[in-house]
This record gives C-alpha cells, sequence and structure tokens, in this order.
C-alpha cells in the first residue's frame, strides 16, 4: 500500500485503476457504512457475494464497523489528527489550525492552502 493508492482510495475509488472489484465494493460498503447503511441491503449483499465468502463479508463488516465507531468516538472528544498532511506530529492546537473547524481529506484544496500557509508563517 502505498501513500499514493490510499490518497487515490480516499476520494477517487469510483474511478481509478488502481483498485480490483473486491476493493472497490469494500471501499463502497465502507462508505454506506459510515453515510448510508440502509443502502446495504439484499441486493447490495448480493454483490458482495460475487467478491467474498460470508465469512469474510463479516469479518469485513466488523472492522468497518469498528473504524466508524471510533473515528466518531474521535469527533465526540474533538479529536483532531495527530499528523499533518506532510507527516509531521503536531498537537491538537497545531492540528486544529491546520484541519480548521471540520477535518477535511488531506488532499482538498483547503487543506493543501492550510498547509502552505503554516509553512509561510514558519509554523
Amino acid at each position: 500500500m502505498t501513500e499514493d493508492r490510499i490518497d487515490d482510495g480516499i476520494d477517487n475509488w469510483r474511478n481509478s485503476d488502481a483498485f480490483t472489484p473486491a476493493e472497490k465494493i469494500a471501499l463502497e460498503y465502507s462508505e454506506f457504512m459510515q453515510f448510508e447503511p440502509d443502502r446495504i441491503d439484499a441486493a447490495f449483499y448480493e454483490r458482495l457475494r460475487e467478491q467474498y465468502t460470508e465469512s469474510e463479508i463479516v469479518e469485513l463488516g466488523v472492522f468497518i464497523g469498528f473504524n466508524v465507531g471510533y473515528h466518531t468516538f474521535f469527533r465526540t472528544l474533538d479529536f483532531y489528527p495527530m499528523f499533518t498532511p506532510d507527516g509531521r506530529l503536531v498537537s491538537q492546537e497545531e492540528s486544529r489550525r491546520i484541519y480548521g473547524e471540520t477535518p477535511h481529506s488531506h488532499l482538498s484544496a483547503d487543506i493543501q492552502q492550510a498547509v502552505a500557509d503554516a509553512s509561510a508563517a514558519g509554523d
């Protein structure tokens, strides 16, 4: 797994050639679990079964559920990423300055501009 592939998976997995059909449906499963759980219906499970066994679907669902849960928990604590988009370890205060009131993907123009501004200011 490379940083470029992870970045591609964040915002472009549907159109990317870097992911297999199995990986794409796992990413779709993840999005649905977090944002639209009602879309995970019998027809979606049939699509999952084209790529995964029953036990793999359960394992994937538990893993996704755990990750969605702990990210939700971190939001309730107002917890910010520990690392800047360029990989520096930072305090929660500096992270808040970089990411703003609502953290976004480090691929977004707003975050890229915030990093450039912080670098120019010597932060």
